[in-house]
């Protein structure tokens, strides 16, 4: 079985009652440039299905019955998203973990271009990075958002989040070091009962507890639907 060591990635998606899109999802990942190195999948599937009732269960089960990479499912009574993202984040087994929305698409040559970044990172830089950031558009091709000021070089995440907030940047991706969500991503005793917390929450606790860098690229890998 795959550990976090030896998986590069894991893809997460959360959903409820999205049957009807979460085909974008999946047909997303079977068009990826790049699924394997020496003959094995360096990336899984996780789907969190929080609570649904339109049939996902058994559109995942097909899919699982008829693709060859790993989609690991799981059930539980409808909770809200932030308890799904703990379960998620909980079972990754990857090194890097990539939020992929319910009615998300992403382009073919994504996983490559994380894969790439990152294993052109020595010891040392893979240590400090705590996410590669990538720039999105809308399902009618429309760039979202500018540019990051910076690119090509590791950052204090810190800099960015408060250097860039007015700048317009709007939606962007990330794929991020999946040990640092496994530390930030708990959900306090006292939201125990809120089925919705910010997601600034966590992101914010990364940033001010960990302290990790960032790595931008001005590069769109995302199809964000509006």
């Amino acid at each position: 079985m795959s550990t976090q060591k030896d998986l590069f990635l894991t893809v997460f998606t959360p959903t409820y009652n999205r049957r009807h899109t979460l085909h974008r999802v999946y047909e997303s990942i079977c068009k990826q440039t790049l699924q394997k190195v020496n003959d094995k999948y360096i990336f899984e599937w996780i789907i969190v299905d929080d609570g649904s009732s339109d049939g996902t269960k058994e559109l995942v089960e097909k899919w699982q019955k008829e693709s060859k990479f790993p989609i690991r499912y799981f059930y539980q009574e409808n909770k809200g998203k932030p308890f799904a993202s703990v379960k998620g984040i909980e079972e990754a087994k990857g090194e890097l973990f990539l939020f992929a929305d319910s009615d998300d698409e992403f382009l073919p040559e994504t996983f490559e271009t994380f894969y790439n970044i990152w294993e052109g990172f020595n010891d040392e830089e893979k240590a400090k990075c705590g996410e590669i950031g990538v720039l999105c558009k809308d399902q009618f091709g429309r760039r979202i958002g500018c540019d990051y000021p910076i690119e090509h070089q590791l950052i204090p995440s810190i800099e960015a989040v408060f250097g860039w907030r007015d700048i317009g940047l709007g939606e962007t991706w990330a794929v991020i070091k999946t040990e640092n969500l496994k530390k930030a991503f708990k959900i306090p005793d006292e939201a125990k009962h809120l089925k919705f917390i910010p997601e600034s929450f966590f992101w914010s606790r990364i940033v001010f507890e960990i302290q990790p860098f960032s790595y931008f690229i001005n590069k769109v890998l995302r199809v964000y639907y509006k």
